[in-house]
């Protein structure tokens, strides 16, 4: 009896320690160190369940990383500096004009500045005088003339011939170009081509020797002398004055002179004293048959433009005479440019 109880107590023992090591593979709820199977330990024995998979946890939500920098622009060539604005051209100096009004002055025009004048009056006469400038020095010119006239015999009334055409050459130096107050000094010389008339051929020549002073900015004056020859071929007549006998030197000579006066800063009055050869075709004295006659003019000139002048006054030939009733209103257009001085400036 106590054998049976001996063998069933040592089977109960023996099952009881067979559990412990399940109990310690499965560990027991809330325990934090699960011990290992001990099937697996010993290799004996059946094998105890696997023990569950440990909750997942949640990896945490990727970030996007920061977009990378776009990439600078392909480089475009920098803007070129823009140009500095160009200073404003300077306007052309004034000029001062190579006549009054008939009589010459003691100015020259500037190096290639071109001078052009044409007008007409109220007797029918037509003027056109073309000039340049050379070096500042000299000025050549051709223009046709409204001042030499004609007339059939002492009693008639003269005319004028035209067109009557002469060439022009000036040289002087300009005011205190040699020394201060200096006067411009101007030596001329216009000599016409021969032009026949009535069956009877006319020219003439005439030198000068002009003076000119500004007086200030509002005023100035002229005065020279003309040295004058003329010749006159027709029928019974063939006579010059140089040709005329020993009183011939004081009928070529005579004085000529102008005023200016500038009230205003565009606008000139003019005033000028000058003479002029007369022809007579039937005269048979000789002194008759060629003469310098004066004639006294007045007028204004107004710079309507930089290029641009008008003048207009009155021309009275032969004023020894008072012969109002021969005098003539005129009216005159001026243009000049520096266009061509600037173009010979640019080649150098």
């Amino acid at each position: 009896m106590k054998r049976r109880h001996a063998s069933q107590i040592a089977i109960v023992i023996a099952g009881a320690l067979a559990l412990i090591p399940a109990a310690r593979g499965q560990g027991t709820p809330g325990d934090p160190y699960p011990q290992p199977d001990a099937g697996s330990a010993s290799g004996s024995g059946s094998a105890a369940p696997p023990a569950p998979p440990p909750p997942e946890v949640a990896p945490p939500p990727e970030v996007a990383p920061p977009p990378a920098p776009s990439p600078p622009p392909a480089s475009s060539p920098a803007p070129s500096p823009a140009p500095a604005p160009k200073p404003p051209a300077k306007p052309d100096p004034k000029i001062d004009m190579p006549v009054v009004l008939s009589a010459p002055t003691g100015w020259l025009l500037p190096a290639a500045v071109i001078y052009s004048r044409t007008g007409l009056d109220t007797g029918g006469g037509v003027v056109s005088d073309n000039r340049v400038g050379l070096g500042d020095v000299a000025e050549f010119g051709v223009s046709t003339l409204d001042q030499i006239r004609d007339k059939e015999d002492a009693s008639s009334a003269a005319d004028r011939i035209q067109p009557y055409i002469a060439a022009t050459f000036r040289m002087g130096v300009a005011e205190s170009r040699l020394f201060d107050a200096q006067p411009g000094l101007v030596l001329g010389f216009r000599k016409s081509f021969e032009r026949d008339d009535s069956g009877f051929k006319s020219q003439i020549a005439e030198l000068t020797l002009v003076a000119s002073k500004h007086l200030g900015s509002r005023a100035a004056v002229h005065f020279g002398a003309a040295f004058w020859d003329a010749s006159l071929q027709g029928e019974a007549i063939d006579t010059s004055l140089h040709d005329r006998s020993a009183h011939a030197l004081s009928d070529q000579i005579r004085p000529f002179g102008g005023v200016e006066l500038r009230p205003f800063e565009r606008s000139v009055i003019l005033v000028d004293w000058s003479y002029a050869p007369e022809f007579c075709y039937q005269c048979t004295a000789t002194k008759d048959q060629i003469r310098l006659v004066p004639e006294l003019a007045w007028g204004v000139r107004y710079q309507v433009a930089d290029w641009m002048y008008l003048e207009s006054g009155v021309r009275v030939p032969e004023i020894q005479n008072a012969k109002l009733l021969d005098a003539e209103i005129f009216g005159r257009v001026i243009f000049t440019t520096w266009a061509l001085r600037h173009a010979v400036d640019r080649l150098k």
